[in-house]
């Protein structure tokens, strides 16, 4: 096929020791009809030709034949244009050739990488030792990465490998055992803290100022995340959030090297970790099983109606008989998900300013309900707000009506019977 001489993109970086033979552009300008086409990528970037494009330029041709050839990327491109130069102009030095050694490294197979630069088993090697190191740490920091987020090994595996790292499930599985000991043993106490971090020692739980880097609205204070993930899982276990919120879940789980699994029905943007599902759906199919912590941030009723859609199935905008219902079915179906040890921690208020003044105890009814489902309190924690919850023309309102107002949370932490 033919392209106009116009759109061949020429790029001097993809050979930079390959030098234009003047002589040879004027003989192949005297002898057009001869020529072998050129080779250019989809992109219309010259590949191979140059002297053969140049003659036609020359000859004060407008077109020339071409053989495009597809390229996946900027390095299969660039080792194209070596590979089919390779025997043109000044030939790559030492320093060149390790510096292309390195960025071929992982990308292509090494028989080819080693034919291309005229090296030997022995030089490539030596040339590609700190890629190879720097392949190893994003190996290392991808399966963590991808073990944290629940994946199986062989997911991990697939996944890997569609990346282009050469492992093996039994890689995958050497090296998670591996990383998982260092982790244990750098970042750990004996008693199971992380390095610096000071539990509550008591049930009330009273923090200052929200360090949340995501500000989001019904935000909960990393610190109840972290002293609860002390307290109920030991590292990688699981930790599934389906109220994810802000991802202050994912954060603090990554931090303390558990296992997530996080859910929101409207995941905000910025947050592509966190899966998008609704708990009035069920379970989501892929969440795992053997869950060590269930965190529920959910939605107070009235206390929060409007403020995350208008949507009537959202548990923030449901008559109060559905939203604990809602919960409940919720509680049913994650039970079977549950490791024998697990355990389900609710943070709530009362409602009670948007309920006429009426204290509507969540946490209350909640646990009389979970009675029912086979759960017992493990513990009840106190969780004051750091910030001052009503205006004065509330407080003006609620002296009048002899009203004491709620200024806490209710954390409570349940497991089996």
């Amino acid at each position: 096929m033919k392209k106009q001489i116009k759109d061949i993109k020429i790029r001097m970086d993809l050979y930079p020791r390959f030098e234009v033979d003047n002589r040879k552009v004027q003989e192949y300008s005297e002898n057009i009809d001869k020529l072998p086409p050129i080779l250019i990528n989809q992109d219309n970037i010259l590949i191979d030709g140059l002297h053969r494009l140049r003659g036609h330029e020359k000859a004060e041709e407008t077109e020339i034949e071409v053989i495009v050839e597809k390229t996946a990327s900027e390095s299969e491109l660039y080792l194209r244009a070596i590979e089919t130069n390779a025997t043109h102009g000044l030939q790559l030095n030492g320093e060149e050739k390790a510096e292309l050694a390195a960025k071929f490294y992982g990308q292509f197979d090494e028989k080819r990488i080693c034919k291309v630069l005229s090296i030997s088993h022995g030089t490539y090697n030596k040339y590609t030792v700190n890629a190879r190191k720097a392949k190893e740490k994003e190996l290392k920091r991808k399966i963590q990465e991808l073990y944290l987020k629940c994946k199986t090994q062989q997911e991990i595996t697939n996944i890997l490998q569609k990346l282009k790292f050469e492992v093996s499930q039994k890689t995958i599985s050497n090296k998670i055992v591996e990383f998982s000991k260092k982790v244990i043993s750098d970042n750990f106490t004996k008693n199971g803290a992380l390095h610096g971090f000071s539990p509550e020692l008591y049930n009330l739980w009273n923090v200052k100022k929200i360090k949340n880097e995501m500000n989001h609205f019904g935000n909960v204070p990393v610190e109840f995340t972290e002293n609860l993930l002390y307290y109920y899982t030991e590292p990688f276990d699981i930790v599934y959030d389906p109220f994810a919120g802000g991802g202050a879940t994912i954060d603090i789980c990554k931090k303390w090297f558990r296992k997530y699994f996080v859910c929101d029905r409207k995941p905000i943007k910025g947050r592509e970790d966190i899966i998008k599902f609704d708990i009035k759906d069920g379970l989501p199919k892929d969440l795992p099983t053997n869950i060590k912590l269930v965190f529920l941030d959910p939605p107070y009723w009235k206390q929060a109606e409007g403020m995350y859609s208008k949507d009537k199935e959202d548990l923030a905008n449901m008559p109060l008989d559905k939203f604990y219902n809602g919960i409940m079915d919720f509680m049913k179906d994650v039970k079977k998900k549950l490791a024998k040890d697990g355990k389900i921690a609710l943070i709530i208020q009362g409602s009670q300013w948007k309920n006429n003044l009426i204290l509507e105890d969540h946490a209350f009814e909640i646990a009389k309900m979970m009675d029912k489902l086979g759960f017992k309190i493990q513990q009840r924690i106190i969780c004051p707000y750091s910030t001052e919850q009503y205006n004065a023309q509330q407080v003006i309102k609620a002296k009048e009506k002899k009203i004491c107002l709620q200024t806490y949370r209710d954390l409570i932490v349940f497991d089996f019977k």
